[in-house]
């Protein structure tokens, strides 16, 4: 009977550790979307699900893909959302089904910040 009465108050021990904890934790929130901060933050969070495979964390480019953030140079919108609405014929695919036009300003705005920022060493 006594070890039964100790298996279960180490268990509701456990439980209770469990609930606090796990209580204290909290979801990342998004930064405020409406702000500036918080657009940047939603392109580069697009940037890495989508585009990071073949163009990198930061844009940088790699052997099967090329760079997106280069230092300092602006990036045209009209040929890039072009070529993530349409893909390109060399390996590119279309994205029209990802990204809203506004998906693709929000990526083109985190990769401008990524350039300006490589450009200032």
């Amino acid at each position: 009977m006594k070890v039964s009465m100790m298996r279960r108050s180490i268990g509701f021990f456990f439980c209770t550790c469990f609930l606090l904890l796990s209580g204290g934790c909290q979801t990342k929130e998004t930064p405020l979307p409406g702000h500036r901060g918080g657009q940047l933050y939603q392109g580069k969070v697009r940037m890495d699900i989508n585009c990071h495979g073949c163009h990198g964390w930061l844009g940088e480019g790699s052997i099967h893909a090329p760079a997106l953030a280069t230092d300092g140079r602006s990036i045209s919108y009209f040929k890039f959302y072009s070529a993530v609405t349409f893909g390109r014929g060399d390996g590119m695919p279309a994205y029209q089904r990802v990204f809203s036009e506004k998906d693709i300003k929000l990526i083109i705005d985190w990769l401008q910040l990524v350039s300006v920022l490589r450009s200032v060493k």
